[in-house]
């Protein structure tokens, strides 16, 4: 079994509705003098309907918030030319009406807003299967994380990496299915570049949890566009505040709006932490 060594953390408090279909906008400092759109939204091979959420950003910085966009016109199709025409059911909330998202097909989005139009495609990958999951208790001296009133874990899925093709993957680990009293969920990106075709142990380190928690790892296998998104998301958040300039995420959506509009497949497990001699 082969561990994948190069892979990127992305830790954010967000909400548990990360296991649902629709997606939760991040909110950014962004690197933008003038407001501009952003898109956010995905297709999965879940059942719908799918969430695309359409905002202006502030400026960074005066760090004014973001505003909702009502009344644009969001279309989706794929590459059978099957459409949907999203309705807003909230301001800058727009959902599919009849749309299911199928594997080994190209989805595309066009939104036209005040006579510009924003478009972009990404991928739906075949889904990979986790295996099965385990866990070690990390020990650390002294107080602090890892002792023993704030134990943390490593958890490690297991699964077999597809040969025939390039492959992305990004992990969601969350404790009790929820964000409460503070618990963070964890994201860890990587791409099969060193694991191609093999049987994989990837290691989730630094998992707070207890004796009793119920931890879940979802496996999402994304398309390139999502990767590169979610990649450079994570560099600039790293960069922030450590005197560099900030710079947005690569966004596969044109006409320079930010964001970005992807597509992945997901398969979830759980594991019960229990106390081990």
């Amino acid at each position: 079994m082969k561990k994948i060594h190069n892979h990127i953390w992305i830790i954010a408090i967000i909400i548990s509705a990360l296991f649902m279909s629709c997606e939760k906008v991040i909110d950014l400092d962004l690197n933008s003098a003038e407001p501009r759109i952003v898109i956010e939204g995905n297709i999965t091979s879940d059942p719908g309907p799918y969430q695309v959420s359409i905002t202006t950003s502030g400026d960074y910085y005066t760090a004014e918030g973001i505003m909702p966009v009502s009344g644009a016109e969001v279309i989706v199709v794929d590459d059978l030319n099957h459409v949907d025409t999203l309705s807003e059911e909230s301001a800058g909330k727009y959902l599919t009406k009849d749309f299911a998202g199928e594997s080994d097909r190209t989805y595309s989005i066009k939104v036209v807003y005040k006579d510009k139009e924003y478009t972009g495609s990404d991928y739906l990958p075949n889904k990979v299967y986790i295996d099965s999951l385990s866990f070690e208790k990390m020990e650390f001296g002294g107080p602090g994380p890892g002792n023993k009133e704030n134990p943390r874990f490593t958890i490690y899925c297991y699964f077999t990496d597809p040969v025939e093709t390039i492959d992305y993957y990004r992990f969601i680990i969350s404790v009790n299915d929820s964000t409460i009293s503070g618990r963070m969920n964890y994201y860890s990106l990587s791409s099969d570049q060193l694991i191609n075709g093999k049987y994989v142990k990837y290691a989730l380190w630094g998992v707070e949890a207890m004796t009793g928690d119920t931890i879940s790892v979802r496996l999402d296998c994304i398309g390139f566009n999502t990767y590169e998104y979610f990649r450079t998301l994570n560099d600039a958040l790293s960069s922030g505040g450590m005197g560099s300039t900030p710079y947005n995420p690569i966004s596969n959506l044109s006409n320079k709006a930010l964001g970005y509009f992807g597509a992945y497949t997901a398969d979830l497990k759980r594991i019960r932490v229990y106390e081990s001699n």
